[in-house]
């Protein structure tokens, strides 16, 4: 009996150690995925991207809107000016990219996720530091949906006819359009290219 002690305990202690070891391999595993999965927030804050300090109605599609609700002194209460101005919310922690930065009026124009327009803004209510948004996270291009625009393109003019879908239309008399993607309501009605 006393033999069999002695190997159980020899057993015992062999687990002890393999769960051990397991613990610590996991750990460091653990901190190995989370510094190479971290965001480098400063590089972000270099190629253009900034965080929303306020909360209230103080982006607008016009630049000359946006210096009127600079200069309001209750642009967050009045509704009037707020409508006139066509005023989007920031909320503090949203992620922007800034397109364009007008040093002498104070103001930036910035694109963000979910609005189709580029916005102006005052340029103090962005910071370059990363702020956390109303649920505690952090927002990053691929979070907030903004990507990784890298280079701002210039949106496209009211003149440009060529980027609008009815300029072309995708199936009409004399074209050899694929009428399966048009049936089918999955896919986007982006053309593709016909031999002509």
């Amino acid at each position: 009996m006393i033999e069999e002690e002695s190997s159980n305990s020899v057993g015992a202690t062999q687990n002890g150690l393999a769960a051990k070891f397991l613990t610590l391999l996991c750990l460091l595993t653990a901190a190995t995925v989370t510094t190479a999965t971290a965001t480098d927030f400063k590089a972000l804050a270099e190629q253009g991207y900034r965080w929303v300090r306020v909360n209230g109605p103080y982006a607008t599609p016009n630049k000359g809107d946006a210096a009127k609700l600079a200069d309001a002194k209750s642009a967050s209460t009045d509704v009037e000016l707020q409508d006139k101005t066509h005023a989007y919310f920031l909320l503090p922690g949203m992620l922007v990219f800034v397109l364009e930065n007008d040093t002498a009026s104070g103001l930036s124009r910035v694109r963000a996720s979910g609005i189709v327009v580029d916005l102006w803004t005052e340029t103090k209510y962005l910071s370059s530091q990363p702020l956390k948004d109303s649920y505690g996270v952090t927002e990053t291009p691929d979070s907030s949906g903004l990507g990784h625009l890298g280079s701002p393109s210039p949106s496209p003019s009211a003149n440009d006819s060529a980027g609008t879908p009815l300029a072309k239309p995708l199936i009409g008399p004399g074209t050899n359009a694929d009428r399966s993607l048009l049936d089918n309501q999955l896919m986007s009605p982006s053309p593709s290219p016909t031999a002509h």
